[in-house]
């Protein structure tokens, strides 16, 4: 028989693991004690609520909550890192924004989180911002923290590992202020509804959306910053008002979110349709969405929060307190609550849940449910020491923002969209402006009167920054803001005199600025008197003006209107940067476009099946590479490269309308480096027919992000060791190949990795007493047997354990008995006695030994070619000739196995086989390695 009275502990809160006791107790869901548990329901709830933090002056307010009521997580705003300075005269006020700098910021953080440990929080507060990057984020505008794009610019690019650099980044940039949780991404898809915040969702392609959910996710994970991904949609209403859940685990939008709590994912932002409903319609809760159909069929267990706004009171269908809104959040299945309300309107709120608790409308079980999932992420992510007294970083915010400018530049450049150019009027290169201005030509340039970027930003032009890019390539610009009431005289005027006109729309939800399609439209009416080329860029979501794109001839999209967006417009418009951009829109494309579909296929990606993909692979090889003679491999040296269980995974993209035909294939390999493993992108190969259409964007997001979870990978090369393609990028591979892989993150080095090659047939040392000589200095040359084995390795672990593979491939001697393909020096230690001072191997197709299955090119060059890998001598005896003498010992060795060509791999130092008569066989740029 259980008993009716109030829960009693001497632990003034519930912490810790459960007790059977304790569960049964919470059970029974008795209501709390007013006089007696006033406290503990004070406690208990607020470590549930979350309030914004308006104004860096609301800090103190902020802070007496945190105290008082224990509130458990602070919102940190757009105004709240900003503090207003207003200055003026006699004839107005002017407003100015003063941006408060990184330290004040961490300052405020630290402060509120040393409050929390005082009034006797158990885990920190989670510090939270809605840093989706782009235009009006709270957090990073080029003076606090890097302009990054937003999710529509980065749902155009196709790099996936470019978007990861970006959120790692600007992740970064929120830890240097103390920000420990960030409620984004969006998982939404843009759909033809006139409510979609277009230019806050990644596009209309779910596969795409999850490409560039599953990176910021990753990069979010990797630097240790909570993730809250939004906004979770309630289901369709079918007929009769009845919402409609039969087709949740098919429909497109809700396949995002189960794929986010399949990855674990921290949390999720709801819709206010899924919790704010009556609780009398959900019968007290035990009915509702969350706990139906997130709970229940989806069945995750992550927090779900939910946001007490105008949003929810519209969704509530009736006018309803904050605080009954609350109550009906917690009840219905919400974890935790932000309360975007007046202060005194959140005391009141809380006080009214307080009743609901006590009452038993508000459930213990329930609360401790909803602890119990927040605790588990704050102690995962959050601890004391690092909230209250954060270690010192090694680069400050400025710095990190210095770092990160190249990649916010490279990152817009990728964004932009040629999407559409039907007239080939773009680029305008050299001579095309010639053709398009003429003699002393002027380019007319209209742009909209656009919402200022952030708060107090009055009396600035932001299209200021394109006017400017525009002259500096030598065009003279008329610029004319033009408003809702669209085309005046000063515009007619303008573009009569003008060889070029550039009209810029930047959209918005207020239906004044719709007004701007209707101005593109007279524009394109009169540009036909004039005979004036149009070129129309988008600086916003161009989803409400695709319908247009059928009577337009050139236009570019940079979905946004900061300066790094536009300058990137200008780079793309006069051809100094190639558009890559591809539109994330295109199912709202209509079929009169013009645009062919082909330009965003999405690709299926395949893993690498020997049986099936072998000859197919052959084929491709030798179409990408055929053009040059010394990259000559035949399926039989590709079985050996490919077919390497344990080590490898490679994946392939097949043509669909071709069956077995491969359009690209991408190799990878893992292989030790001490006690970690490195990651190799090996080779990445593509269709010259159908390269430019996302292939290897696709193939290489595909393996970076399996290096990246792999949970050993601690690094990654362009290129790979063993087995070994090429350890580089060719140096001969055309210019804009480098470039797309540098597009990509990937960094060229300075210095280059060489193959050389002779024929030994008749070779005979250049200097005739070159044994003779280090003969005197007491160093002599020979094979290993072994008796010396075990002196070989200590030899190679002494001297080269650092080197990725290099000793793996000496111990391996052993298994296959192949000791004598070890030509080794010995020579005079200190100590008086002979010991192995340098080793190289040699290898050939005929032998055992399993190098010559992973160095492909002495078996690709004739039957009879030997190889010459891992060279080194001890650090004490170069510089002395040894190594000269041991490379002559190693040939000598080649030709007594009646081999007539000799292969050197892998060498950073060509001019010591270039004075043996060896000439270059390959010569590739030195990699980069990344970290993921």
């Amino acid at each position: 028989m259980m008993s009716n009275t109030p829960y009693k502990t001497s632990n003034p809160y519930y912490e810790g693991s459960e007790s059977t006791g304790q569960k049964r107790a919470w059970s029974q869901d008795t209501p709390y004690s007013r006089e007696e548990n006033r406290d503990i329901v004070r406690r208990q709830v607020g470590k549930l609520i979350i309030i914004p933090m308006d104004t860096p002056e609301s800090a103190q307010y902020v802070t007496d909550m945190v105290e008082r009521y224990h509130i458990g997580g602070v919102l940190v705003c757009r105004r709240s890192i900003r503090r207003k300075k207003i200055s003026g005269d006699i004839n107005g006020i002017t407003l100015t924004a003063q941006f408060l700098d990184s330290v004040e910021i961490s300052r405020i953080v630290r402060d509120l989180q040393s409050a929390a440990r005082r009034a006797g929080h158990t885990h920190p507060l989670f510090i939270m911002i809605e840093q989706e990057n782009g235009m009006f984020a709270p957090f990073g505008n080029g003076h606090l923290g890097t302009q990054f794009p937003g999710a529509l610019a980065v749902g155009a690019f196709r790099s996936s590992e470019i978007l990861y650099d970006i959120a790692r980044a600007s992740a970064q940039e929120l830890q240097s202020l103390s920000v420990n949780t960030n409620l984004a991404p969006v998982l939404n898809i843009e759909e033809q509804s006139p409510e979609g915040l277009s230019s806050r969702m990644f596009g209309d392609d779910p596969a795409n959306v999850w490409r560039c959910t599953s990176a910021i996710l990753d990069a979010h994970r990797s630097t240790n910053l909570v993730s809250i991904v939004k906004h979770f949609p309630a289901p369709r209403q079918g007929s009769g008002g009845i919402l409609d859940t039969r087709n949740i685990a098919t429909e497109p939008r809700y396949a995002l979110f189960r794929k986010a709590f399949e990855n674990g994912v921290d949390g999720v932002l709801l819709e206010p349709t899924m919790w704010a409903a009556s609780t009398d319609t959900t019968f007290g809760g035990k009915d509702s969405l969350p706990k139906n159909l997130i709970r229940k069929h989806l069945q995750y267990e992550g927090v779900l929060i939910g946001s007490v706004d105008k949003m929810s009171e519209n969704a509530a269908g009736r006018c309803v307190t904050g605080g009954q809104l609350s109550i009906r959040g917690l009840v219905n299945g919400c974890d935790m609550l932000i309360l975007c309300k007046h202060p005194h309107d959140v005391t009141d709120a809380l006080e009214e849940i307080y009743t609901a608790v006590e009452t038993g409308s508000i459930t213990r079980a329930s609360l401790e449910q909803s602890w119990e999932r927040v605790r588990r992420v704050k102690e995962r992510y959050l601890r004391w020491e690092e909230a209250v007294d954060p270690p010192p970083i090694h680069l400050t915010l400025p710095s990190l923002m210095r770092r990160n400018r190249e990649l916010s530049f490279r990152s817009y450049e990728m964004a932009t969209t040629v999407i559409k150019d039907s007239r080939n009027l773009l680029p305008l290169t050299k001579l095309q402006r010639q053709n398009v201005l003429r003699q002393n030509g002027t380019c007319a340039l209209l742009t909209p009167v656009a919402p200022p970027r952030f708060p107090g930003q009055v009396g600035v032009d932001p299209f200021e920054y394109l006017g400017r890019a525009i002259n500096a390539r030598g065009v003279t610009v008329c610029h004319a803001p033009y408003t809702h009431e669209g085309l005046q005289e000063t515009h007619t005027g303008l573009l009569k005199k003008a060889n070029l006109a550039i009209f810029v729309l930047s959209l918005d939800t207020d239906p004044e600025y719709r007004s701007q399609i209707e101005t593109m439209r007279s524009l394109t009416r009169q540009r036909l008197a004039f005979d004036t080329p149009l070129v129309v860029i988008t600086a916003c979501s161009p989803r409400d003006m695709l319908h247009e794109v059928s009577f337009l001839e050139s236009v570019i999209s940079c979905y946004e209107y900061s300066r790094e967006a536009l300058e990137s417009a200008a780079s793309v418009l006069f051809g100094e940067v190639k558009p890559t951009g591809v539109l994330p829109l295109r199912k709202l494309l209509p079929p009169t476009s013009g645009i062919p579909n082909d330009n965003f296929q999405r690709w299926e990606v395949h893993e690498w099946e020997k049986r099936r993909d072998l000859y197919a692979s052959a084929d491709l090889w030798k179409k990408c590479f055929g053009w040059n003679p010394n990259w000559n491999l035949n399926s039989n040296i590709l079985s050996d490269l490919l077919d390497r269980p344990g080590n490898a995974k490679h994946y392939v993209i097949k043509d669909p309308r071709s069956h077995g035909k491969i359009l690209g294939l991408c190799a990878t390999y893992t292989i030790h480096a001490g006690k970690s493993l490195v990651g190799s992108m090996a080779l990445l190969m593509v269709d010259p027919d159908f390269r430019n259409s996302g292939i290897g964007t696709a193939l290489h997001d595909e393996a970076f992000q399996y290096m990246r979870a792999h949970p050993e990978i601690d690094s990654v090369q362009l290129g790979s060791i063993f087995p070994r393609f090429f350890p580089g990028l060719p140096e001969l591979l055309p210019k804009e190949q480098k470039e797309w892989f540098k597009r990509r993150g990937w960094k060229i080095e300075d210095n280059f990795i060489f193959d050389l090659y002779q024929n030994i047939t008749n070779w005979r040392p250049p200097q005739q007493d070159v044994f003779a000589d280090l003969s005197r200095q007491g160093i002599t040359f020979g094979v290993c047997n072994p008796s010396v084995f075990d002196n070989l390795i200590q030899f190679e672990d002494k001297h080269f354990s650092s080197y990725p593979g290099w000793v793996e491939k000496y111990r391996a001697l052993k298994d296959t008995n192949d000791y004598a393909d070890a030509v080794l020096a010995f020579g005079v230690v200190p100590d008086g006695q002979s010991a192995i001072v340098g080793a190289a191997l040699v290898f050939s197709g005929a032998g055992s030994n399993k190098i010559s299955k992973e160095v492909p090119w002495p078996k690709a060059i004739g039957d009879r070619v030997g190889g010459l890998a891992c060279v080194g001598m001890g650090s004490e005896f170069r510089g002395r000739g040894v190594g000269f003498g041991l490379v002559c010992a190693a040939i000598i060795e080649l030709q007594s196995r009646g081999l007539t060509g000799c292969f050197v791999d892998w060498s950073t130092d060509r001019q010591v086989y270039e004075d043996l008569g060896f000439e270059t066989h390959g010569k590739y740029h030195n990699m980069a390695w990344r970290k993921v």
